[in-house]
């Protein structure tokens, strides 16, 4: 099941900390500080599938999402494509 959620009109929302308190994940950059976060977060569901959940801070519109999107799609496919150029046996050594 997907869980999507973006609804800027909705309640206040809570500190991250509160909702991802038992995640860890790389620090930023040193001498930044954030200020808007754009998340896809895996769920256990209680029935013992995985779900998604996607949040947004409010102040992200929609243009700045995709844009986000579409650059990390993009980074993914260089990724991918340069490790299987590397492990690929059929391609004649440098």
């Amino acid at each position: 099941m997907l869980h999507m959620t973006h609804d800027h009109d909705g309640p206040p929302g809570v500190p991250i900390s509160e909702v991802l308190s038992d995640l860890r994940i790389p620090p930023l950059p040193e001498a930044t500080t954030a200020s808007d976060v754009f998340a896809f977060v895996k769920l256990r569901e209680p029935d013992g599938g995985i779900g998604w959940a996607v949040r947004v801070t409010p102040d992200l519109d929609d243009e700045e999402v995709l844009g986000l999107l579409v650059g990390y799609v993009e980074h993914l496919k260089q990724e991918a494509a340069s490790s299987w150029n590397s492990t690929d046996p059929t391609r004649p050594a440098s």
